[in-house]
């Protein structure tokens, strides 16, 4: 009798044994299986189950995993459905393989035939396996692309709502409240220098104005928009710099913070004057805020410049509290903040800016304190692009 005759007949009593072995290794795998009696597909894991051996004597007759790939496609399917991990997935796999191959040990199979079934049988299992992790994970996958562009779109789309919207509130506030500080202006002019009640007021009220126009101008950049006097120009930026902490000096006083200055002389830029001044003023009024809120001590901001290989780097470094790092990747983005009552715009503004003067600007975090970096082309005649 010929060899493949001899293994014919032996593949077809293995294929009879498992087939009439299944109800035993149905119940053995269920008493193991990782499987929950609430699984909204309880029923369909038990008839997978059954399917399972099925395929077996039939892999063992024809070993075409074709079969395969069609169960595993369904059962990766109902346990992504069922929110089960792919850890759970491929332990009830090997699971199965586990009671298929302790069943055929306590058969009457010879050690010859025994190795031959185990054989067979871990290939079944490996493309089994195979298939199901493969669908299983190009399922998961999916669907975190599905998400992800879910995300993007209302991102996109609560971007495009800001922008409309800081259009609008730009054209319709923009011109009033020009008119509001001309007439401020002029009533300030007809009271007498000797009124400091009066002219503290009128402070006041113009530094309110101010804050409004500096609102207005977030807006506007985020709506992708420039205003008609946004020209850029050489800059002295060793000044810019010096002249914002000026601006800012009240606060720093009133919030006892100390600041160190390391800025090299006579630092050209070309650029938009007001708008490196907005960015280095959001940084500066965020480390303020960021310190008066965390360290009851020994506050500190230091602010360096210099050029650097073509480079202007300046790095603007508070002691304050780190910045979580689920928030560092996206800072920069819009609606994110570190602060409770924070619009998350600012950043944001800045790095636009930053990016339109052909520069960029990233943030290092820990324990000890966190560096704003800002590196710009030291000079650039053909202008800032547009927006």
């Amino acid at each position: 009798m010929s060899s493949d005759r001899v293994d014919n007949q032996f593949k077809e009593h293995l294929a009879v044994f498992l087939e009439s072995s299944q109800p035993i290794i149905l119940n053995k795998w269920l008493a193991i299986v990782r499987l929950s009696p609430d699984d909204p597909y309880y029923k369909e894991v038990i008839k997978n189950g059954k399917r399972t051996v099925e395929l077996i004597s039939r892999y063992i007759r024809n070993p075409d995993e074709n079969w395969i790939q069609k169960l595993t496609k369904k059962i990766a399917k109902e346990r992504i459905n069922a929110n089960v991990n792919i850890g759970e997935f491929v332990a009830n796999i090997n699971s199965g393989r586990s009671v298929v191959i302790s069943v055929l040990k306590e058969s009457s199979f010879d050690r010859k035939e025994l190795s031959t079934a185990l054989e067979i049988i871990n290939n079944y299992f490996n493309a089994y396996l195979y298939h199901s992790v493969t669908e299983y994970t190009k399922l998961k996958d999916s669907i975190i692309q599905d998400k992800n562009k879910f995300i993007q779109e209302m991102h996109s789309d609560r971007l495009t709502i800001l922008g409309q919207l800081g259009a609008s509130f730009a054209h319709e506030f923009r011109n009033p409240l020009t008119s509001i500080k001309g007439f401020l202006k002029l009533l300030e002019d007809d009271y007498e220098e000797s009124n400091k009640v009066r002219k503290h007021y009128f402070e006041i009220l113009n530094g309110e104005m101010k804050n409004l126009e500096e609102k207005v101008s977030q807006f506007l950049f985020l709506s992708k928009m420039r205003a008609i006097d946004d020209k850029p120009l050489s800059i002295n930026l060793s000044g810019l710099l010096r002249y914002t902490i000026e601006i800012v000096y009240p606060r720093l006083l009133e919030s006892k913070i100390e600041v160190e200055t390391s800025i090299e002389p006579d630092i050209p830029l070309f650029g938009v004057e007001e708008q490196i001044k907005q960015v280095i003023l959001n940084i500066m009024i965020n480390s303020i805020e960021e310190l008066s809120d965390s360290r009851p001590k020994n506050r500190k901001i230091i602010m360096k410049a210099k050029e650097n290989l073509g480079r202007i780097i300046i790095e603007i470094t508070n002691n304050g509290r780190q910045i979580p790092s689920h928030i560092v990747e996206s800072i920069f983005e819009p609606f994110i903040s570190t602060k409770k009552l924070g619009t998350g715009l600012g950043l944001s503004v800045c790095k636009q800016i930053i990016e339109k003067h052909e520069g960029v600007i990233s943030v290092r975090t820990n324990r000890k304190e966190t560096t704003f970096v800002i590196e710009l082309p030291i000079m650039v005649d053909k202008g800032v692009k547009e927006a």
